[in-house]
């Protein structure tokens, strides 16, 4: 794990990657952040009886998914709602993981309490024993999930992969994908050859013919598209969502649901925010993603923030917990409906920021 580097209103934590493997077998000693309990979970004069942290530890990725975080960072959204419920002497601190498996070595420690991640790492992390709960969805988009061909390629449907080698990150949201494109092809993962490859590595591989097709997400999906080396075969239309989740630590959202409500209810703001003006805020934070402006713009587009979470969704998570379960990368089944608590995103006040 690379050395962890701090600041403050956003004490800002940088995290190294560390194993997928590891990850999803840690055991959960320790995962909760314990905080004052109770027993009572009625509304009380003294809102404080409910909410006993002197903490706000939110836990993001630097991608641009995750913006509407980035604006409640350099904006002081969540500081400035806590101080006006009464929450003078809460301290919101914002650590950057690199990726899903470092992020949740820091939620199974006790050091995060609400986070954003993709739905494959958050499952991952429940099945793995840590107390987890599924507060919303950060982002979902039928379109942010891909499989991409070479230009010129001569696979002109998802049945001709069949024997092809697919590059992607094995254990990801995209071999989730994949796995579900497939079955709707009457397919298995015996049929073609998974190649695990970094994000980082997809593109040239791709290039340089080591795979016949690459399967990724966004940004990736513009950056090969924008650069030339390939073109998009299928997305996730009408078969996957992409799901990428906000969730917490078990123990933290049950001792303190106001202070969780406040930051579901900035996120919602910050969300519809970044849904009003993509261009804008694509020009202004290209440079924290290294990316074009045109290309994070691209990548926002194709996004919904809708915070809320549906039956839909539900039944969405589950198919990927099923597969997570079946394939071996998890040795526990996960009842995702038991791990959802909606009541915060599918509160009135949420859905009125969003529509602001």
């Amino acid at each position: 794990m690379k050395k962890l580097f701090t600041t403050v209103k956003s004490q800002k934590k940088r995290i190294g990657a560390a194993a997928l493997a590891a990850v999803m077998v840690m055991a959960c000693a320790g995962c909760g952040n314990k905080a004052a309990s109770t027993d009572d979970t009625s509304k009380s004069s003294d809102t404080k009886a409910l909410n006993k942290a002197d903490h706000l530890n939110i836990a993001v990725q630097p991608i641009p998914g995750y913006l509407p975080v980035s604006l409640l960072e350099d904006n002081g959204w969540v500081e400035e709602a806590l101080k006006e419920a009464g929450y003078d002497d809460v301290k919101v601190t914002y650590t950057e993981f690199e990726s899903g498996p470092p992020e949740n070595e820091s939620f199974a420690s006790g050091a995060q309490d609400v986070g954003v991640m993709g739905n494959v790492p958050t499952i991952s992390a429940a099945a793995a024993g840590q107390a987890r709960t599924i507060l919303g969805v950060a982002y979902n988009g039928e379109k942010t999930e891909a499989v991409l061909v070479p230009k010129d390629s001569k696979i002109t449907s998802a049945k001709d992969l069949k024997g092809k080698k697919i590059g992607l990150v094995v254990g990801s949201i995209a071999q989730d994908f994949v796995e579900r494109l497939l079955d709707k092809e009457g397919l298995t993962d015996e049929d073609v050859e998974l190649v695990n490859l970094a994000s980082t590595e997809q593109q040239n591989a791709l290039a340089t013919g080591q795979v016949d097709a690459i399967a990724v997400w966004q940004p990736m999906i513009a950056q090969v598209e924008t650069a030339g080396t390939g073109k998009v075969l299928v997305d996730g239309t009408d078969l996957y969502k992409c799901e990428n989740l906000i969730s917490g630590n078990t123990d933290y959202i049950k001792d303190n649901p106001e202070i969780v409500q406040i930051f579901l209810e900035q996120y919602a703001r910050a969300a519809s925010e970044v849904s009003k003006d993509t261009a804008g805020y694509a020009e202004k934070y290209a440079k924290k993603y290294n990316l074009d402006a045109d290309i994070v713009n691209a990548t926002i587009s194709d996004m919904n923030f809708q915070v809320s979470v549906t039956d839909e969704d539900i039944e969405d998570f589950q198919k990927t917990a099923d597969w997570l379960y079946e394939s071996g990368n998890v040795k526990k089944q996960v009842t995702v409906k038991d791990i959802v608590n909606s009541t915060y995103a599918n509160s009135d006040k949420v859905k009125e920021n969003l529509e602001k």
